[in-house]
């Protein structure tokens, strides 16, 4: 019962993308230019607002299917320990976009938030050293493992930066939440 509530909560917060998505078709006013804009006092409303906000279906369609398998997998894990991991990965890990991205550029998408939980969740099993972390952990490594070549790779029109800062801030959660209970 508890995986299905869990499941359940994960779509629910993608909903929440996929509506922020259909009121800026038909606002006058284009939603993505509030992004994160690095090193911009405007910019810097960016940090909370990007996840929210998507440059088209396609973007939303693939941000969404990673992010209800892994909020979900994350959730059933520990929904306490999931709120922290996607709060840092918002909050530092867009931070550090702010700080250190690209200028002249506007960074949208969940892209920082996913790879904020893949992080995470590839390595609470080495900090937490717990048999259903390290179980995790493997998971997400044999279906997630893949994307780490993008931290490697500078793809036009992609957040290099959203996915590194993303990644390094769900590092730092699994590590800042090692010694946490899960509940």
């Amino acid at each position: 019962m508890r995986v299905r509530e869990n499941v359940g909560i994960a779509v629910a917060c993608v909903a929440v993308l996929w509506a922020v998505y259909f009121i800026d078709l038909i606002l006058p006013v284009d939603l993505r230019g509030f992004g994160i804009r690095p090193r911009t006092v405007h910019g810097l409303f960016g940090v909370i607002a990007s996840p929210f906000l998507h440059s088209s279906f396609r973007h939303l369609l693939s941000n969404s299917i990673a992010l209800v398998a892994l909020l979900s997998i994350s959730l059933i894990y520990s929904r306490k320990l999931t709120v922290e991991v996607v709060a840092m990965s918002i909050l530092v890990g867009g931070g550090a976009v702010w700080l250190l991205g690209g200028r002249n550029s506007v960074h949208i998408g969940s892209s920082g938030v996913i790879f904020g939980l893949i992080g995470y969740l590839l390595t609470i099993g080495m900090f937490r050293r717990e048999i259903l972390a390290l179980v995790v952990s493997c998971l997400v490594f044999f279906y997630y493992g893949w994307v780490l070549y993008s931290l490697f790779v500078v793809f036009p029109g992609i957040s290099w930066s959203g996915h590194f800062f993303g990644f390094l801030s769900g590092v730092l959660a699994a590590w800042s939440t090692r010694s946490e209970a899960t509940n």
